[in-house]
């Protein structure tokens, strides 16, 4: 075999040199993007568990907070043994929370604060204890006036506990991600000092270098993007589009809301993919959400989003639509984050509802009345609609809870509310103020057709035959009527009126209507 020329030597110990220099810059560069990843990867799995783990901690004690305070403004005892059920199995939810948080690797800031917090958890636990055997006792307004004196007080302390621990993993996820980013830096700084030894090889060689090392670069801050992109998304669904509004990447979470796995999807229209509606108006917004973002625009989805996976299910889902760039700053697509609040909306719904209804009958509670009332005589055109207040209290309904029992007792009160119902119109409101008494507000009604309402109440309620376990059961009903003056716009005052007519109405005899005199 040939020896090489001495003149080539130098030439090829310079290309040998060239190489070495050049697979270091290559292992170096995808060393540190794998080193990169992995450490933002590490970020999203121990990180996002534990702030998720303490937002949700203190989320539970939040509700159980809220779960106190509706239970001491029910009057109906089996709506508020319900709603104490519900909260002794909310403290059964954070227990296996918090034992999932404490499984993980807490450093010594964390675990001090922890040990801070639990501290004040029992403290907490301890009065809402106290509150619990309160209303229990069916002591009501002890148990209010305990929860706004002793309760809410360290409620709050708590709650900023937990404020502090969720601030704690913020900034130590921003800590590694400072180290992340240092770490990208020195290995850019290393492959531009070994870049520039090998330009002194050779021109030829060392623009190749350059440009290999800059392709590295190019690859590092891309991959830099899409973690960082994937850590801001964790939990939530990811769809990823290109500049062409077609489907390029489903995470899991996407997936099980579309309904289509990621490799079904890939390449197509992101509109046949996804089906993003406005809820209200049906209307389709996928189309029009993506072009805002590859357009540069990031773009929130509006409120009452609605989408509609492959089989059909419906789902609430609020989320952004924000382009992905280039290091030169082009557009190649759009990543749309998307979060299922379907539980969430329906949990404020219902929360929403059981405040303002009566467990019992499905009618409007008393506070709800009130504050309907209040509203309707604060009404700046009060004078031009009349309105009248009804009070109607049972008669003989006692005798129907002592010798058919409560649960006929409650079956009455349920029927006799839907009876009532058919005899209002439906701009009135028929609500359940406690026990066997109701109240009625009639809107933008004249006195004489506000008392045919009262007669046609009345008339309802004594024709009606209740039959419980073969046996019928008759009852009455004594009505307070009050015509609401113009000038008359103290919520206290009207209902006192109507109160005092419905005693009146008591005194005269069964089945009587008293129209308050003022």
């Amino acid at each position: 075999m040939k020896r090489p020329s001495s003149a080539l030597l130098p030439v090829i110990a310079g290309f040998s040199v060239m190489l070495l220099l050049l697979l270091a810059v290559t292992s170096i560069g995808v060393t540190h993007i794998r080193l990169l990843s992995n450490q933002l990867t590490a970020i999203v799995s121990e990180r996002n568990q534990k702030a998720e783990y303490a937002a949700t901690m203190r989320g539970l004690h939040e509700a159980r907070f809220q779960s106190l305070m509706l239970a001491s403004s029910l009057d109906d005892a089996f709506a508020r043994d319900e709603e104490i059920m519900r909260f002794s199995n909310m403290a059964r939810e954070f227990i296996l929370v918090r034992d999932h948080f404490l499984a993980l690797p807490l450093d010594a800031a964390e675990r001090a604060l922890w040990e801070d917090m639990r501290g004040e958890v029992k403290e907490v636990e301890t009065y809402a204890n106290q509150v619990i055997d309160l209303l229990r006792a069916d002591q009501l307004p002890l148990a209010r006036a305990f929860i706004k004196r002793e309760l809410a007080t360290r409620q709050m302390r708590m709650m900023q506990g937990w404020l502090r621990l969720l601030e704690l993993q913020r900034q130590k996820n921003q800590q590694a991600l400072v180290q992340a980013y240092a770490a990208r830096d020195r290995a850019q700084t290393l492959a531009i000092t070994l870049s520039a030894a090998a330009m002194l090889v050779g021109g030829i060689i060392a623009f190749f270098v350059v440009r290999l090392s800059r392709r590295l670069e190019k690859d590092l801050f891309e991959e830099k993007e899409r973690a960082h992109i994937t850590l801001q998304a964790i939990g939530d669904a990811v769809v990823r589009i290109d500049a062409q509004l077609l489907t390029r990447y489903l995470n899991p979470v996407a997936e099980h809301l579309v309904g289509l796995s990621s490799r079904e999807a890939m390449a197509k229209p992101i509109g046949e993919v996804l089906r993003l509606f406005e809820k209200e108006a049906r209307q389709a917004i996928t189309v029009d959400i993506c072009h805002e973002a590859v357009r540069g625009e990031p773009c929130a989805l509006p409120p009452g989003t609605g989408l509609t996976s492959a089989q059909g299910m419906e789902y609430d889902v609020e989320g952004v639509c924000s382009p992905i760039h280039t290091p030169e700053s082009e557009i190649i697509g759009a990543v749309l984050v998307l979060r299922d609040v379907t539980e969430a909306r329906e949990m404020q719904r219902k929360l929403l509802w059981q405040a303002s209804h009566d467990s019992l009958t499905g009618l409007l509670n008393r506070r709800t009345f009130e504050e309907r009332v209040t509203r309707s005589l604060g009404s700046k055109r009060a004078a031009e609609f009349p309105t009248s207040i009804l009070f109607i209290d049972l008669e003989r309904f006692k005798q129907v809870n002592d010798s058919a029992g409560h649960a006929a007792g409650d079956q009455l009160l349920r029927q006799l509310g839907q009876v009532m119902q058919t005899r209002i119109r439906e701009v009135d409101l028929l609500a359940r103020l406690g026990g066997d008494e109701f109240g009625v507000m009639l809107c933008a009604c004249p006195p004489e057709i506000a008392e045919k309402i009262a007669h046609a109440l009345r008339d309802s309620i004594a024709g009606f035959s209740f039959v419980w376990e073969g046996e019928k059961h008759q009852v009455g009903a004594s009505i307070g009527l009050v015509h609401v003056p113009p000038h008359w716009d103290s919520l206290d005052d009207c209902l006192a009126a109507a109160d005092a007519a419905c005693h009146q109405a008591k005194r005269n005899g069964r089945n009587e209507i008293v129209v308050h005199q003022r």
